[in-house]
């Protein structure tokens, strides 16, 4: 059978393009960076179980000035779990000082035990403890509460059953920073509804699907970060928003935008907490199909 060169050509070159399509492809799914992300989601599961995570969050207590009472009875100020007495102390806050007094002992910063104590209100590293409960003070614009852990809530023995989409290393993209000659100043509110100022070092800009896209991050304990709404928020993923922790910027202000590693806010898994709404200039009209999608409590456990 006679074969003709153009086809056999054609032939040719559509088989590589398919050879070269597979090779493409699997770049997304390099075998190291396939573990980096998954060893990634698994310290996010293993953070949300800790003493310091979200999971363990069972109250949260606004004060108002003066006087405030607390304990399991309903007619207190303050309305503890029912593991709590009924009437378990009060707390007074006078300007920048907070005082408590406690019907029973309790433990303070784990290494006394008191009935009474006056702190700084804006002393973070203190805390209480009663059983498993331990409680501190938070701050939330010009608001103060009391949040409250259990280190023994049943949660914390379940299995936690995370939602990601599939890893795809074509969502790890590089952007470039920016940095403001001075840092600009940002309103963020939170779910709350409480206003606080935030830093804004710069902006970020980056391109996907040959479209050019910016964020304005801001700074965190945790490092640079970016919160951000898009075409997936209320659907695929979390109502809230989400975000992406970073790395400072190298010396060319590149900057690696991994949206594999997005994740939720804790709202999503705690009602117990005070999380930002990103900035409406931080929303992108994008399909981000990458990172942590919307969390089901009714799929919380895995059998």
């Amino acid at each position: 059978m006679k074969i003709f060169p153009s086809l056999s050509i054609a032939f040719f070159l559509l088989l590589f393009s398919i050879a070269s399509y597979g090779c493409f492809k699997n770049d997304y799914a390099n075998p190291d960076y396939v573990k980096e992300v998954k060893d990634f989601r698994k310290g996010r599961v293993k953070f949300l179980k800790s003493e310091e995570g979200y999971l363990n969050l069972v109250g949260l207590f606004w004060l108002n000035n003066g006087k405030n009472t607390f304990g399991s009875d309903n007619n207190n100020d303050l309305h503890f779990p029912q593991e709590f007495p009924k009437k378990f102390g009060t707390v007074t806050r006078l300007e920048n000082k907070l005082s408590f007094t406690f019907e029973e002992p309790v433990s303070f910063n784990n290494d006394s035990i008191i009935t009474s104590s006056t702190i700084d209100i804006d002393d973070k590293s203190n805390f209480f403890s009663y059983g498993p409960f331990r409680w501190f003070i938070i701050k939330s614009s010009d608001n103060y509460a009391i949040r409250m852990r259990n280190l023994e809530s049943p949660i914390l023995k379940e299995n936690l059953n995370l939602r990601f989409y599939e890893i795809d290393q074509s969502w790890r993209i590089t952007g470039k920073f920016t940095p403001y000659d001075n840092y600009r100043t940002s309103i963020i509110t939170n779910v709350r509804d409480h206003d606080y100022k935030q830093k804004i070092p710069g902006i970020i800009h980056f391109r996907r699907d040959g479209k050019a896209f910016s964020f304005e991050p801001n700074y965190t304990k945790y490092g640079m970060q970016v919160m951000f709404t898009d075409q997936s928020t209320g659907s695929e993923t979390f109502s809230g928003g989400r975000f992406l922790l970073l790395k400072i910027p190298n010396d060319n202000q590149e900057v690696i935008l991994d949206f594999n590693k997005a994740l939720n806010f804790p709202c999503a898994v705690n009602d117990y907490t005070t999380c930002p709404i990103p900035p409406k200039t931080n929303h992108i009209d994008l399909m981000v199909s990458a990172g942590e999608k919307v969390y089901i409590k009714t799929d919380r456990l895995v059998n």
